[in-house]
């Protein structure tokens, strides 16, 4: 039974580990554009990005593509992406996430649901991501 769970861990963190290095090794224009359909998410289903709140938020949408925002340089370099994303065409953001690959919008569909879960609103919330979806032909099922 152990070395059942064992074997089980290994394959949970191998393929958490597949994710991550798939999502660092994205283009630029791809983070910017996942990035842009976190803030419709948060803006749609808030009204407005409220700092404190979405700063959590932030954090997490960075470490998951890779940023790592406890050190300087990772903070930097996320914070700047995270600047170009908020001023990134929104409608072009749509179309580069629908051109991604199935494992990475896979990986989005993860990332956009556990948002959802971060916060109020929450049903609101998920209505929003299943359009944002329905928009980047990225296939819904909870998690």
């Amino acid at each position: 039974m152990a070395t059942d769970y064992s074997r089980l861990m290994n394959i949970i963190n191998s393929e958490k580990e597949r994710s991550r290095r798939m999502m660092s090794s994205l283009r630029v224009e791809d983070k910017i554009a996942i990035l842009q359909l976190v803030c419709q998410l948060r803006l749609s289903a808030d009204g407005s990005m409220v700092e404190e709140r979405d700063n959590c938020v932030v954090d997490y949408v960075l470490k998951e593509l890779g940023y790592d925002t406890n050190s300087d340089s990772g903070a930097i370099a996320g914070n700047i992406l995270w600047n170009q994303a908020t001023e990134a065409n929104p409608f072009k953001a749509f179309q580069i996430v629908s051109e991604l690959n199935r494992d990475v919008k896979n990986e989005v569909r993860v990332i956009l649901l556990q948002i959802c879960k971060m916060g109020g609103n929450f049903m609101n919330r998920v209505n929003i991501a299943q359009q944002i979806f329905q928009r980047t032909n990225i296939e819904y099922y909870p998690l």
